[in-house]
């Protein structure tokens, strides 16, 4: 074998007998580009998944007010506004009585939200046991007698007073005025005595008051076609009231409700999807993500990041997804975050060709 074989072969041992050197991924750029691109990707799924349940949650209340009014959440301690001109407000708070409701026909008034007088008749009813069995009983409003199966000798006379509500005239939630067709949906009734004393004269010979109820005959031997009489009202509670504003009122409409205590909108529209939770916290996630993902790209191709580059483009990132998923919302809000977006790729683009001259600048006075 020739020396100089002898040499290169002993040169290639001595080589693969040294120590190998670690692998420096500090000045490699793929780590870094890898990583940057991992948490793009996140960034963009975090943000796409927040803005498409937003926008979705925000459409489905579009569907509930209607075409060019919104659902505002106003919550507690409401006032009107001339910009909640027909929108419809979540108002949460206690009902404070202005006028108190009365009964004009028996004199009856009471310090609550509403007054209702039921009315029941002393009257046949019809039980099926195999065949028809007519008992006298008390029955609210009246049974009509002509659906019996043997009318005859069981016929009820005409109701002579009519069940009635009474809602307060002048009702105030907060700032706002409650329309009665709402005090009407307010749950719970408590029972109120008649109070006999104010009955009017005519009245007053025709009924006589007992166990705090009004009866037109005797109370312990009824007849036929006697009436009774017991009024109940709503007190003052904490509710929570979804209703269309007209002029610093509250009025009803078609999806307009009253719950007690205070409820969500959930609650109030069980047809919403779920509300979305911690949306801009969300938001304000997938914008760290995104500059962090972009300064690891930028890390990945020099060893010196640009701060306001990487805000430049984790901003224009996150901004994104929101454009197509509100354009179907609104298009003016899309479109006005489509002209954001563009600003700050023009910025982007600006500082990148900033970086980029200074870069030239300084290799050249070196």
């Amino acid at each position: 074998m020739k020396r100089a074989t002898r040499r290169i072969l002993k040169q290639e041992r001595a080589r693969r007998a040294a120590p190998r050197a670690a692998w420096n991924w500090r000045a490699s750029p793929w780590p870094w580009a890898a990583a940057g691109a991992l948490l793009l990707v996140l960034a963009l799924l975090v943000s796409w998944r927040i803005e498409q349940a937003a926008a979705r949650y925000q459409q489905a209340l579009r569907g509930v007010a209607g075409s060019g009014a919104r659902v505002v959440d106003l919550g507690r301690a409401a006032l009107p506004a001339h910009q909640l001109q027909g929108d419809w407000v979540r108002v949460v708070g206690t009902p404070r009585v202005i006028e108190a409701p009365r009964d004009p026909d028996f004199n009856q008034s009471a310090d609550a939200l509403l007054l209702r007088r039921d009315v029941a008749m002393f009257q046949w009813q019809q039980v099926d046991v195999g065949y028809p069995v007519y008992e006298l009983e008390w029955q609210d409003g009246r049974v009509d007698s002509a659906a019996f199966a043997r009318p005859d000798g069981h016929a009820n006379p005409t109701l002579p007073v009519r069940p009635m509500l009474y809602p307060a005239p002048r009702v105030r939630l907060d700032g706002f005025i409650l329309d009665p067709a709402l005090i009407e949906r307010i749950p719970g009734h408590d029972a109120h005595p008649v109070d006999a004393a104010a009955l009017p004269p005519n009245l007053a010979a025709t009924f006589s008051a007992y166990a705090g109820e009004l009866y037109s005959g005797d109370p312990r031997r009824p007849r036929l076609g006697d009436v009774r009489l017991r009024w109940s009202t709503v007190a003052p509670q904490q509710v929570t009231v979804l209703a269309r504003v007209d002029a610093g009122r509250l009025v009803a409409a078609p999806g307009a409700g009253v719950q007690l205590g205070d409820r969500s909108l959930g609650d109030l529209l069980p047809q919403l999807p779920p509300r979305p939770l911690a949306i801009w916290p969300t938001r304000l996630v997938a914008l760290l993500l995104a500059v962090l993902g972009v300064a690891l790209l930028l890390r990945a191709r020099a060893s010196r990041v640009d701060p306001l580059l990487a805000l430049l483009g984790g901003i224009a990132l996150v901004l994104i997804a929101p454009v197509p998923a509100w354009m179907a919302y609104s298009i003016g809000l899309g479109i006005g975050l489509a002209a954001l977006l563009l600003a700050v790729l023009v910025l982007f683009g600006w500082r990148w060709h900033w970086r980029a001259r200074r870069g030239v600048a300084d290799r050249a006075a070196a």
